[in-house]
């Protein structure tokens, strides 16, 4: 069966089994050192990605699911740093650089899809809200006392944070987003359409309805809920 991009593999694996916290910080140091623009760190980054991938138990080619774009887009940089306006027009050292980039993008992106693939929204959820309510505890316990109502509601947000939620949501829409892509697009060449720019120029708006109306879905069902709305003022 065909795996969604960015989509959770459930298995029991070591990996899936480590703290989502952890993970999560694991692919920020992961993608700030995927661009540094070194080869022998790509390397050993890219050797880390499929050892990790394997030891999952996922095939690390799969990990690309979805990359197209991403590639696309790179190769435009790489061609644009490669530009000259002097003989002979040609820039191989910025090609080279653009290329290095175009890398980096990839394996930030299978960097990204190797976490959603081992790891549940729920998971990332708890283990951003626990850092969350951790950091904001003293700040809670600071404005204890405070009387003036703009110091109350800040202390009332300390005490309730929702930046874990907001977080989870967004992140959430990642593999959603693929989802519908992959609908659309399925269907799409299924009533015999084209694949290019003809099915970017038809699949990207109505893509784009849908995820906007997922996130109405989604706000309509937490103020059912009795969440408020994330712009309060203070």
């Amino acid at each position: 069966m065909a795996v969604t991009p960015f989509s959770y593999r459930p298995a029991a694996t070591p990996l899936h089994r480590i703290n989502a916290g952890v993970k999560l910080l694991c692919l920020l140091v992961f993608s700030a050192a995927a661009f540094a623009e070194s080869m022998v760190c790509s390397a050993v980054l890219g050797a880390g990605l499929v050892m990790a991938s394997l030891r999952a138990g996922i095939n690390p080619l799969s990990l690309l699911r979805g990359s197209r774009p991403v590639a696309v887009l790179g190769l435009f940089v790489a061609l644009g740093r490669a530009a000259d306006f002097s003989p002979p027009y040609f820039d191989a050292a910025g090609f080279f650089s653009g290329l290095q980039f175009v890398w980096s993008m990839l394996l930030s992106f299978c960097g990204g899809a190797l976490l959603f693939a081992v790891t549940t929204m729920t998971e990332l959820r708890e283990a951003v809200s626990a850092a969350e309510s951790a950091l904001l505890r003293p700040v809670a316990a600071l404005l204890k006392n405070s009387k003036t109502p703009r110091l109350e509601r800040l202390r009332a947000a300390a005490l309730y944070p929702r930046t874990a939620l907001a977080l989870s949501l967004m992140m959430g829409f990642i593999p959603r987003f693929f989802a519908e892509w992959e609908a659309l697009q399925n269907a799409y060449l299924a009533r015999g359409g084209s694949r290019g720019i003809a099915c970017l120029s038809r699949l990207v708006p109505l893509a784009t309805a849908r995820m906007i109306d997922r996130a109405e879905e989604t706000a309509a069902a937490l103020e059912a809920r009795g969440l408020k709305t994330f712009n309060a003022s203070f």
